[in-house]
Order: C-alpha cells, then sequence, then structure tokens
C-alpha cells in the first residue's frame, strides 16, 4: 500500500476511535453509526490531501503549523456537515442535536462551540502524529 493511503488510514481510524471514546464517556447522547462513519471518511480525505502537499513532504520546520491548520480545517468541515444535518435531514432547531458535554453548560455558547471545535481539531491532530510515529513506509 501506498505511504499517504496507510497514513491517511491510520489518521482516519485513531481520530475516530478517540473520538468514540470521547463521546462514550463525557457526552449524552452517544451519536450515531452515520456521524462516526462520515467522521472516518472526512478524516480519512482531509489527512490524505495533507499528507499530499509538497510542504509536508519536504523537510519542512512548518510542519506542526499545517498540522493544526489542517485539524482546524476538519474540524469546521464536520461541523459544516453536522448542521447541515441538524438542519436538512434531522429538521431540528440549529444547535439543539449536539450531545451535552459532561461539565460544560451549553448556556455559555462560546465555551461550548469552542470545546466542540478545538476538541475535534485535537482528535484529529492525535491521529495525524500517530501516523506520523507508526506508519514509515
Amino acid at each position: 500500500m501506498d505511504k499517504i493511503f496507510k497514513q491517511a488510514l491510520t489518521v482516519a481510524i485513531v481520530t475516530d476511535a478517540v473520538d468514540f471514546l470521547f463521546h462514550f464517556f463525557l457526552t449524552r447522547p452517544m451519536e450515531s453509526l452515520t456521524y462516526f462513519v462520515i467522521k472516518f471518511l472526512l478524516s480519512f480525505f482531509v489527512a490524505a490531501a495533507l499528507f499530499s502537499l509538497k510542504s509536508w513532504q519536504a523537510q519542512s520546520s512548518k510542519k506542526l503549523s499545517i498540522v493544526v491548520l489542517f485539524g482546524l480545517i476538519f474540524s469546521t468541515l464536520m461541523s459544516t456537515y453536522y448542521r447541515a444535518w441538524e438542519l436538512g435531514e434531522a429538521r431540528v432547531p440549529f444547535g439543539s442535536r449536539a450531545p451535552d458535554i459532561i461539565g460544560i453548560a451549553r448556556d455559555n455558547l462560546f465555551l461550548f462551540s469552542g470545546a466542540w471545535w478545538l476538541g475535534h481539531a485535537m482528535f484529529f491532530i492525535i491521529g495525524v502524529l500517530v501516523a506520523r510515529r507508526f506508519v514509515k513506509s
């Protein structure tokens, strides 16, 4: 298998696994299977784009910045999908479908939304770091 494919697959597996653990232990209610399938596919394709970049493949000192940027892009795309699904398919009021995060009040919109956005970006970043460490060729 191609190195980029292996790395992207590793990112997708780790991102989904960390997110599953987050939802299992720290949110109520649990997310659906469709959510995790979409997250897996999206993280795979965003990671494949990341690992395909010329600036990524070169020995660059900017790799950490690139990883963080792609984590935020991934989280933004996932949030956009989630909100579109809320409004389009589920036909529920905007923002009402997201599970509660244990310990963070939904009343504080910036903290609640920021925790979701940065948390999911972090799951992707963890996946990239694991892939860099364990996928060599």
